[in-house]
């Protein structure tokens, strides 16, 4: 088996996990009360709340159309960068409007307790933390694969791996999401990356920092 093909082999895998995870849970937790693990966050409900919608708008609309639209320019202009990003466009817009039809067969309500914005979407699973992953985390793996400077790939993949991690904070910080709903947006954001690569297993090959 070539590289390519256990690269895509791997991928699928990942794919199929996340996705059976994903479905999992919320079949367990869409339907009852929330458990102990999810109640337990509530009390960082109501921390920081200016600063985490900062992060918590860098995942809606406008913000995904600008970093999309980036992604074309890049995509246009650097070869070398096209298959990503055109690969992390796609699966933005399948991955938002898969999420939003879950979210309705699932139909798992809101946590009572939300500050700042209330949200008329079903709970389960988290958009935003979705879309940290496949935008902040994705575009981090790939940054970090690329042949820039070792510093400079750190520093930006760490950033957009930081990056991420503040916006599923900032979900639990506004109480719009319960702890499940978080690990299963993270869940379906890994599946949509893992068969994304899978399908365009050429995003694994590393380019130059120079193209």
């Amino acid at each position: 088996m070539t590289g390519a093909a256990r690269a895509r082999a791997g991928a699928a895998a990942v794919a199929l996990v996340c996705a059976g995870a994903y479905t999992a849970l919320g079949l367990a937790v869409s339907q009852r009360p929330p458990g102990p693990f999810d109640r337990s966050a509530e009390p960082l409900a109501g921390w920081g709340v200016p600063v985490a919608w900062v992060f918590t708008a860098s995942c809606l609309w406008p913000a995904l159309v600008t970093a999309g639209i980036c992604a074309l320019v890049l995509a246009w202009r650097s070869p070398a960068w096209r298959a990503r990003a055109l690969l992390s466009v796609v699966l933005t817009v399948v991955a938002w409007q898969t999420s939003d039809l879950l979210k309705n067969l699932f139909k798992r309500t809101r946590p009572p307790y939300w500050f700042f914005h209330h949200e008329t979407s079903f709970s389960y699973s988290s958009g935003h933390a979705l879309f940290a992953t496949i935008v902040y985390g994705l575009w981090a793996y790939f940054i970090f694969r690329s042949t820039f400077p070792a510093p400079l790939r750190w520093t930006l993949a760490a950033l957009g791996v930081a990056w991420g991690l503040a916006v599923i904070w900032s979900r639990l910080a506004l109480g719009a999401h319960y702890p499940t709903d978080l690990i299963g947006g993270v869940l379906l954001g890994t599946a949509f990356a893992g068969a994304g690569i899978a399908f365009v297993p050429s995003v694994l090959a590393v380019p130059s920092a120079r193209t």
